[in-house]
């Protein structure tokens, strides 16, 4: 079955998250070094981002802390990403995909700030998808049913076998998706990314790619 849509998570797949992690170091005054090599053995031994944080900050809650940072600095980029944050391999990969008639969707766990955030960019999507605008998120199914709904809404008829699903973990991209029907693609970058394309699972996923480019060109082999 040929696929016709492409859909995207956002962090470490559409977003280099760098300079938020760095900007967060800074924040709590901690050497970036000693801050991503926290996080990193953290999420090595089975822990969460959440837990990183809190071992580097004891008692840390994001709710509250986002809040404090908006208010101490309402117009700066905080926790959020922007142009200069995105892959160098997006715009050109994307428009190879465009070119070769797959429609784009990006969909992922992302605040409600991001939607904007993305429609600025301007990247040539079908459609946008936010978790928390959507009120689920992933790897829950009804986070997948809401992304074939927003596929099927640009381009009616499509079955789920003709997406595919591209994130940087198999957790909350590579398994949810594929029980949805969908066929996944795993890349391998960022925080998660590495990590999760050595684990045993990652054979799960229909493909384990290095970049956007490599998705492009297998993409257009499928079907």
């Amino acid at each position: 079955m040929a696929i016709r849509t492409a859909v995207f998570d956002v962090g470490e797949t559409l977003v280099d998250e760098t300079r938020i992690f760095a900007r967060w170091a800074d924040r709590f005054g901690i050497p970036h070094m000693a801050f991503f090599g926290t996080i990193g053995g953290v999420l090595a031994s089975g822990g969460t981002l959440t837990d990183g944080f809190r071992l580097l900050v004891p008692g840390f809650d994001l709710a509250a802390e986002s809040a404090r940072w908006r208010a101490e600095d309402p117009d700066g980029e905080r926790e959020h990403f922007g142009e200069a944050d995105l892959y160098p391999d997006v715009r050109p990969a994307f428009a190879a995909m465009r070119a070769s008639g797959i429609s784009l969707v990006i969909a992922g766990n992302q605040p409600p700030e991001a939607g904007p955030a993305l429609t600025a960019m301007d990247l040539g999507v079908d459609g946008i998808g936010i978790s928390d605008d959507w009120g689920v998120k992933k790897p829950e199914p009804a986070f997948f049913d809401r992304v074939l709904s927003l596929v099927r809404a640009t381009s009616p008829g499509t079955e789920p076998g003709e997406i595919v699903y591209v994130g940087d973990r198999v957790d909350n991209d590579v398994l949810p998706a594929r029980a949805a029907g969908m066929r996944t693609v795993l890349l391998r970058r960022g925080i998660y990314g590495y990590r999760h394309a050595a684990a045993q699972e990652a054979a799960r996923a229909d493909a384990v790619l290095d970049d956007l480019h490599q998705l492009a060109d297998w993409i257009g082999r499928q079907g």
